[in-house]
């Protein structure tokens, strides 16, 4: 915007408004918005098509020195005819040894013969050769008219839920600090049932010091020898696990790991109980029948089963059933499906 516009200026009556010599002027009138608001606008319009010219200039000059690079290539080219086969042999043997690589971090298997013989990751542990060949157990029959129920995770091919090893043991550890009176009878109770309802066979592999963290590895040769860790259920409150607080009484998950096809199982876990919700929960009126229900609520989640909105299933979003605490229709068709998954052997 250029300085000392007069009266008789053939400038942009729009750029006069704004210009600061102009307002001394004997003509100068006090803008209105609108009118500050089209000068801004004007402006600005300006600005933008001032900015598109040089883009176009830019263009027209990068199509220029793109098309003279192009041209000294084919000159190349036709005096050097093999070069570009040495950059093709050149590139192949990049790709494939990328390509061995990438294998390799999968876990691949690379053995002929057994199909347990992989190249495993660092945090996964040795195949265990004692894992059986058939599932241990057999979930019952699902409802002929079941209810809603939902999976926490799915396989990447959309072939099904991500469950448990059927063919392997769920072995789990107990952090007893801060358990609430008759918490072991409680714990013991939901997991019979979680293993009823899906044919999973768990191992209570007794007491551990680990404390719960949200980024927990699945791997911990350290504390339980080279074999994955152990489901971990802990009590907690919420001034050590904040997740829990409100009306959050627990919560649980499996941990998923995939062999060298893809598809991924759980092979570890955990479970938080809120110690002060539960212990609370005791006190009231089939407060046993409730504070059960919760800890078979997260199991559920710990094998694989999500929130439902439908009040007379356990997996209900808001709360658990008030009548028995146990599993509804819509929970035992999903702990069905999840208990009858493939074996795993490879993880």
């Amino acid at each position: 915007m250029g300085a000392g516009a007069g009266p008789g200026s053939e400038r942009d009556p729009f750029e006069q408004l704004l210009n600061p010599d102009f307002a001394q002027s004997a003509e100068y009138r006090e803008p209105s918005a609108e009118e500050r608001a089209a000068a801004v606008a004007a402006q600005k319009a300006a600005a933008r098509k001032e900015r598109e010219a040089d883009l176009r200039r830019r263009l027209a000059e990068q199509a220029v020195h793109d098309d003279e690079v192009a041209k000294r290539e084919r000159r190349a080219r036709r005096r050097n005819p093999t070069r570009i086969w040495k950059v093709l042999g050149i590139l192949t043997a990049v790709v494939a040894a990328l390509a061995f690589a990438w294998m390799q971090t999968r876990g691949s298997v690379v053995a002929v013969g057994d199909s347990r013989t992989s190249v495993r990751p660092a945090d996964y542990p040795p195949v265990d050769d004692s894992v059986s060949d058939s599932p241990l157990g057999t979930p019952p029959p699902a409802p002929l008219d079941p209810g809603p129920y939902e999976f926490v995770q799915m396989q990447q091919d959309g072939s099904g839920p991500i469950a448990w090893d059927p063919c392997r043991p769920i072995r789990y550890v107990v952090n007893p600090s801060g358990a609430p009176a008759g918490a072991e009878q409680l714990l013991e109770q939901a997991v019979a049932n979680t293993a009823a309802a899906t044919g999973f066979q768990f191992v209570d592999s007794g007491t551990t010091d680990e404390p719960w963290t949200k980024q927990r590895d699945a791997y911990q040769p350290d504390r339980y020898d080279d074999r994955w860790a152990p489901v971990l259920i802990s009590w907690e409150t919420q001034n050590t696990v904040p997740d829990i607080a409100g009306y959050i009484a627990g919560l649980g998950g499996g941990t998923p790991r995939s062999d060298s096809s893809g598809r991924a199982a759980y092979v570890s876990g955990a479970v938080v109980l809120d110690a002060e919700d539960l212990d609370a929960m005791l006190l009231e009126p089939d407060g046993t029948t409730a504070a059960r229900a919760v800890i078979q609520h997260e199991l559920g989640h710990l094998v694989g089963l999500d929130h439902v909105a439908d009040a007379s299933q356990l997996m209900y979003t808001e709360g658990t059933p008030a009548q028995t605490g146990d599993w509804g229709t819509g929970d035992l068709a999903g702990l069905n499906v999840l208990g009858s998954q493939p074996c795993m052997p490879e993880l």
